[in-house]
């Protein structure tokens, strides 16, 4: 309760700057996650059956190899677009909240791929898990980022 008590009490010049750093910092950690979200799709890129089968049953290799091309498609343009969105967050510009909504979208075009291949039942935790978590994050990202832009915080 102190705290927001104290963001209460703040003077407007300096609850804006508690706000746009607060904002600064969401973007930072937004773009450090698309790193790390292209770092994986470089690796999964890059793996083959024989390293897959280290990890995963045969029938877990033989899902994630025969993914489609337009689940493959949806998943690097929902990393570029979340990448895209918080660099635009970064600069503080309104569209950051619109390729947030594009990365959300591509993110829940690619799980239809594991909807309709039964990824989330072979997949179960590693799928379900995943795929939740991202959705989460970016659908907050989406949500701060139009609320920025409706507080009047983006340009």
């Amino acid at each position: 309760m102190a705290v927001l008590t104290r963001e209460v009490d703040m003077p407007v010049e300096t609850r804006a700057r508690y706000i746009d750093g607060w904002l600064g910092i969401l973007a930072v950690f937004a773009f450090v996650w698309g790193l790390v979200n292209l770092a994986g799709l470089a690796l999964s890129i890059t793996e083959d059956a024989q390293s897959l089968s280290r990890t995963f049953s045969p029938e877990q290799v033989a899902y994630l190899i025969d993914t489609p091309i337009w689940a493959r498609i949806a998943r690097a343009l929902s990393i570029m677009f979340l990448l895209a969105g918080s660099t635009y967050l970064l600069l503080r510009r309104q569209s950051a909240y619109h390729w947030f909504s594009a990365a959300l979208f591509m993110m829940l075009v690619m799980m239809l791929d594991g909807l309709f291949r039964g990824g989330f039942g072979l997949l179960a935790s590693i799928t379900t898990g995943l795929n939740i978590g991202y959705l989460l994050l970016t659908l907050f990202l989406f949500w701060s980022a139009y609320s920025a832009k409706q507080s009047g915080q983006l340009r």
